[in-house]
C-alpha cells in the first residue's frame, strides 16, 4: 500500500483489508457466544490475551514506544474494552445487540479525532457516520430486548474505550502493529484472571480450566490470534496510514457480518427492520469511503464546468 500520511485516500487494497477485519470481528461474536459456554467471561478474556502474548512475546521485538504508552494501551484496549463487552454480555445483553452497541465507537472515534487530532471530516462523512449510527441504534431500540440497563452502559463503556484506544494508536509513532498487539497483550491476563476469581469464585474458575477441551481451545485461539493479534494489528496499521474518519466507519460493517454469521451458524433470524438497517449501514459506509468523488459529482452537477469556465472567462475580460 502506498502512502503514509493522513491526506491519503484509501486504496482498494486498504478497503479489502478493512472489510476482512470487519468480517473477522463480526464472526468473533459468534465465537464469543460459543466460548462463553466453556468459560466465565473474564476468564475467557484473560485466556484470550494469554494466547496473544505467549509464546509470541519471546519472538516479536518490543515496539519502540514508551513503557507508559504500552501500559496505557494494555489497560484501555486490553482490559477496559473487554470488561465492558464481556461483563455487559454477562449482565444480559444479547450477542447481536452487543455487536451493534459496540459500534458506537465510530461516533466516539470521530468526535475524539476532531478534538485531539484536529482532523476535519467533510460534511458528507459526518452525515454518513450519523446515518450509520442512527441505523445501529434503530436496530437496538426497535428489536426490543436489549438486556439490562447496567449491561448496555457497560457495553457502551467498552465502545468508548475502543474509541479512546483508536486515538491512542493514531498518536503513536510508526510501529509494527502486530508486534504492538503482542506486547500489550502481556498486560491484561493477570488482572482479568484475578477479577474473574473475585467475580465468579475460584471453584468456577478452576472447574472451567479443568474442562478445557478442543472447542474451548478453538474459541480462545480465534478470539486471541485472529480477532486480536491479526485484526487489531491490521486495524491499527490502517489508523496510522489513513484518517480516522476514513478508517473508523468500517466498523459499521461488524454488526452486519455479526448478524449474517449468527444467522448461518447459530440459526438466529432477523426482522425486516434489521435487514433494512444493515443496508443503510452499508450505504453510509460507501458514502464515507467515496465522499470526495460524490461531493465532486454533486458540485459538477450543480455548477457545470461550462458555466464555471464562462464565468471565469468573463472575469478575465
Amino acid at each position: 500500500m502506498t502512502g503514509t500520511g493522513d491526506g491519503n485516500d484509501l486504496t482498494l487494497r486498504g478497503v479489502c483489508i478493512l472489510v476482512l477485519v470487519s468480517f473477522i470481528w463480526g464472526l468473533n461474536f459468534v465465537v464469543i457466544h460459543l466460548g462463553l459456554r466453556h468459560f466465565p467471561p473474564l476468564l475467557f478474556s484473560a485466556l484470550r490475551f494469554l494466547f496473544c502474548a505467549l509464546p509470541w512475546i519471546f519472538i516479536v521485538p518490543k515496539p519502540k514506544i514508551s513503557l507508559r504508552s504500552l501500559l496505557s494501551l494494555g489497560i484501555v484496549l486490553g482490559i477496559l474494552v473487554f470488561v465492558g463487552l464481556f461483563v455487559g454480555m454477562h449482565e444480559g445483553v444479547p450477542a447481536g445487540i452487543a455487536s451493534l452497541t459496540m459500534q458506537a465507537q465510530v461516533f466516539f472515534t470521530v468526535i475524539l479525532g476532531k478534538f485531539f487530532l484536529s482532523e476535519k471530516p467533510g460534511p458528507l462523512q459526518i452525515l454518513s457516520v450519523f446515518i450509520g449510527m442512527f441505523a445501529i441504534f434503530a436496530m437496538i431500540v426497535i428489536q426490543g430486548t436489549v438486556g439490562t440497563y447496567d449491561g448496555i452502559v457497560l457495553v457502551l463503556g467498552g465502545a468508548l474505550s475502543w474509541g479512546v484506544a483508536n486515538i491512542m494508536m493514531k498518536k503513536l509513532p510508526r510501529v509494527n502493529m502486530l508486534g504492538l498487539m503482542v506486547w500489550i497483550s502481556l498486560i491484561p491476563p493477570v488482572p482479568l484472571f484475578l477479577m474473574s476469581i473475585a467475580v465468579d469464585g475460584w471453584p468456577t474458575v478452576a472447574a472451567s480450566l479443568r474442562a478445557f477441551d478442543a472447542s474451548g481451545f478453538m474459541a480462545v485461539a480465534y478470539t486471541g490470534l485472529l480477532s486480536t493479534i491479526f485484526a487489531y494489528g491490521m486495524w491499527g496499521s490502517m489508523l496510522q496510514r489513513f484518517p480516522t474518519t476514513s478508517v473508523a466507519p468500517f466498523a459499521l460493517l461488524v454488526p452486519v457480518f455479526a448478524l449474517l454469521t449468527a444467522y448461518l451458524f447459530l440459526g438466529e433470524h432477523y426482522t425486516a427492520v434489521q435487514l433494512c438497517a444493515s443496508a443503510v449501514i452499508i450505504g453510509a459506509l460507501a458514502a464515507n469511503i467515496w465522499h470526495k468523488k460524490i461531493e465532486k459529482a454533486i458540485l459538477n452537477k450543480k455548477f457545470p464546468k461550462n458555466i464555471i469556465d464562462t464565468e471565469t472567462a468573463g472575469h478575465v475580460k
